[in-house]
């Protein structure tokens, strides 16, 4: 044991100088085996030598553990700093439902054109794939193949900016919208003759509703 004590001595130092500043995580590990080796020392009758070297291998442990740690810790600041560990959201990355309602509201009363897919006239899908546009997101050209795409949202748990679909002339969808909330939609009407509002409550579209997508 005595050819332990110098170096043991030194570890030890160093030990408490790290250990009080370190997080548990970084030495919890090496606590337990010496938890362990200290009843198992008190059962069985093992050298001091060898005692002296397993205290001695757990100092070191806990010391390789606290560096260990740093490295980890600085890493993860480098990758901070670079950007690299990214910590936004879906909603922060993608275009906001207000935004297409923003740019869709701009169109209030542009007739309603049959093919329509300018501001000098739209037709109700030539007007959703307009605005998606103008906001940087692309999408097919009519209702049926919009409504294609996209994923599904149940109606009750519509978005601002949800395309909002219905059958009307023919199966399938055959007009489309955006939600605005509060159960409003946006849309180029063929009754209305314009890009208008309309609410989804009225009678004509809760008949003829048959779901939503959101981009």
């Amino acid at each position: 044991m005595f050819k332990y004590k110098s170096p043991l001595a030194v570890a030890l130092l160093l030990t408490i100088s790290v250990t009080f500043t370190a997080p548990a995580s970084a030495y919890a590990s090496a606590l337990d085996n010496l938890l362990a080796q200290t009843t198992n020392s008190s059962t069985t009758n093992t050298a001091s030598s060898s005692s002296g070297t397993g205290v001695f291998d757990i100092l070191i442990g806990l010391l390789l553990g606290k560096f260990i740690g740093n490295i980890s810790s600085k890493s993860n600041d480098v990758s901070n700093v670079l950007g690299l560990n990214s910590s936004k959201t879906a909603t922060e990355t993608t275009v906001s439902g207000n935004a297409l309602i923003d740019t869709g509201k701009k169109y209030m009363g542009v007739p309603y054109v049959w093919g329509g897919t300018t501001p000098d006239g739209f037709d109700c899908s030539g007007f959703t794939q307009y605005v998606m546009k103008q906001n940087g997101i692309t999408i097919p050209r009519t209702a049926a193949e919009q409504f294609a795409a996209g994923t599904s949202v149940d109606k009750s748990k519509l978005k601002v900016g949800d395309l909002v679909f219905f059958t009307t002339y023919k199966p399938g969808a055959s007009h489309v919208g955006f939600y605005m909330g509060n159960g409003q939609f946006l849309h180029a009407s063929s009754a209305a003759q314009q890009v208008t509002t309309s609410s989804l409550d009225e009678q004509y579209y809760v008949d003829h509703y048959i779901g939503a997508r959101r981009y």
